[in-house]
């Protein structure tokens, strides 16, 4: 099965991508009896997502840290809240996290909530059998008591069993426009990380840093290049440094301008197909 394949919103041991409604029998016959048939949500797993390969800067290094922490057994907590504004790497950040437990063996349930596709709270049932639930833009949680009180149920069997949760979220917790005030007292459980953006010093060491690793140097004009070629989403930048190194080894040149403006031109031509 192709690297395009979309993977099934649950998570298994062996890392594995399958369609949606493979996936969906799977979980029907297996683990939830409650997902509705008009849900078709898929997480794609990129396979070049990884926390190490997150850009680390002075800015960031503590929280990453932390992070990784968390993924640990005994960490100081299993609630944990990521926030900060659009485009400094929430989603990429969660998805890694993602990548970690399952590596490690663990079952891990992960969606989206600004997902259009996300139309029923029968989804966020009978989840205390995952060893790890993360969920993405909980800012977007419908304004519906069926929501809250099924997001409440979840948060309160995380705080009575194992299961880990991640909640990531462009406001801080205390903005979010929830009225059960129980779900609101519970979010107080929860150990806040917050994702702050980063300087474009920062992004400009950060390039030098991971193109580095990969055995690849560039000159302070290729890295400007980049940069104002690029979205200000972190996540976005992290992928066009995976994409120009898969580029230049299969082309076998040099990352230049040049070639950089080549292969935007290439993928922008493939957009448009």
């Amino acid at each position: 099965m192709d690297s395009h394949d979309w993977s099934c919103i649950l998570c298994l041991p062996q890392p594995f991508h399958i369609p949606y409604e493979r996936g969906k029998e799977y979980l029907q016959r297996d683990f939830m009896n409650h997902l509705p048939d008009q849900l078709s949500l898929n997480i794609k797993l990129d396979d070049s997502i990884s926390l190490d390969k997150f850009i680390l800067c002075e800015s960031n290094e503590d929280w990453l840290n932390f992070i990784r922490a968390s993924l640990k057994q005994d960490s100081v907590s299993n609630l944990f809240y990521l926030w900060g504004s659009e485009g400094v790497g929430k989603s990429y950040l969660m998805k890694a996290i993602n990548k970690e437990y399952v590596s490690l063996g663990k079952k891990v349930f992960h969606l989206s909530l600004d997902d259009p596709r996300v139309t029923s709270h029968e989804i966020l049932q009978n989840l205390d059998s995952m060893d790890v639930v993360l969920i993405e833009r909980i800012d977007c949680l419908a304004k519906e008591e069926v929501w809250e009180t099924q997001m409440f149920s979840l948060v309160n069997s995380a705080l009575k069993g194992e299961t880990k949760v991640y909640f990531s979220s462009s406001i801080v917790a205390k903005d979010l426009k929830i009225e059960l005030r129980d779900l609101m007292s519970r979010l107080s459980y929860f150990t806040a990380i917050e994702i702050p953006e980063i300087t474009q010093e920062e992004k400009e060491q950060a390039i030098s840093q991971s193109s580095l690793r990969r055995g690849i140097s560039l000159d302070k004009q290729t890295v400007l290049y980049i940069l104002n070629h690029s979205s200000r989403s972190l996540s976005d930048l992290l992928r066009l440094l995976e994409d120009l190194d898969n580029y230049s080894l299969k082309r076998k040149r040099k990352i230049t301008k040049s070639l950089i403006s080549e292969m935007l031109k290439e993928q922008s031509g493939n957009l448009r197909k």
